[in-house]
């Protein structure tokens, strides 16, 4: 645990923030390190909404982790367990909001009664709290179908807005991937039709400011959509975040059951992604 921590600290304090630009810290290496903090520890901190046959569970680390950073206790993005008539569906969170510290988080209020919110700033640009130099809100929402259907739909948008007077070199990985760490629990997919799509987008910058619809005009760039079936099949894509943009990140997964037994399956035993990319029209 103390090496695990020490790990950590190096990684998200050297020079006051998390070193995107080292090849050597890919996303991936990132996200075994975040997700292997304390594998004996219950994940206790955590908030659930439900809808029909539905529910999601959003689970971040307790509020043990000391790195020396102003907001202390670190709390990162965990998982979350999509739970349809009884059958649960563990879902990894986008990336790079999976690298934000989660010190606000909550069903309802703002946002609907089948909602989340979660906001933070991203590990090593913390102020404070919930504040940073990189910040970053993700809002989650469940919508369940009727129940004994086996359909349900999740959704996940989330910002990351760069502060800082440099760009930020990002690695995205889109909601319900398949972890590539062997000690990361691969989720179960078998008897499970599950198809999604996302979109990545940013826009804004220090001098333009974020609006498209008054002058000077910030700039804006869009992504190729990602459109599959099972697992999302982005993963560790590299992006230059331009210093006072937005970047933002909308999927949706939508599930139903194909009737078949999953007893005996185990990870292994998924089904891969088909991934086609649809250009946006000009």
């Amino acid at each position: 645990m103390k090496q695990a921590i020490s790990t950590w600290r190096r990684m998200a304090t050297k020079s006051g923030a998390l070193q995107f630009k080292n090849s050597h810290v890919s996303l991936g290496l990132v996200l075994g390190a975040a997700l292997t903090f304390s594998p004996c520890l219950a994940w206790a901190d955590s908030v659930t909404v439900s809808d029909d046959n539905s529910s999601l569970k959003f689970n971040r680390d307790d509020p043990v982790f000391n790195l020396g950073v102003p907001s202390d206790p670190v709390q990162l993005p965990r998982t979350l367990e999509w739970t349809v008539d009884g059958r649960r569906i563990l879902v990894y969170p986008s990336g790079p909001s999976i690298l934000l510290d989660i010190g606000h988080l909550h069903p309802d209020s703002h946002v609907g009664a089948n909602q989340m919110h979660a906001q933070g700033p991203m590990l090593g640009y913390g102020t404070g709290a919930t504040a940073g130099t990189v910040t970053g809100g993700v809002v989650y929402a469940v919508d369940g179908g009727a129940p004994g259907s086996g359909e349900s739909t999740i959704r996940e948008k989330a910002d990351i807005i760069n502060k800082t007077s440099e760009p930020l070199q990002v690695s995205l990985a889109g909601l319900g991937f398949k972890p590539t760490q062997e000690n990361l629990e691969v989720p179960d997919l078998k008897g499970l039709s599950i198809t999604g799509t996302t979109t990545v987008f940013y826009q804004g910058s220090i001098a333009a400011g974020t609006s498209i619809t008054d002058p000077p005009f910030g700039p804006v760039a869009v992504l190729p959509v990602v459109s599959f079936s099972g697992f999302n099949p982005l993963l560790n894509q590299n992006v230059s975040l331009p210093a006072g943009a937005t970047l933002t990140m909308i999927t949706e997964l939508k599930v139903k059951s194909l009737g078949l037994t999953t007893e005996g399956a185990g990870g292994g035993a998924s089904p891969g992604s088909v991934m086609t990319l649809e250009r946006l029209p000009k």
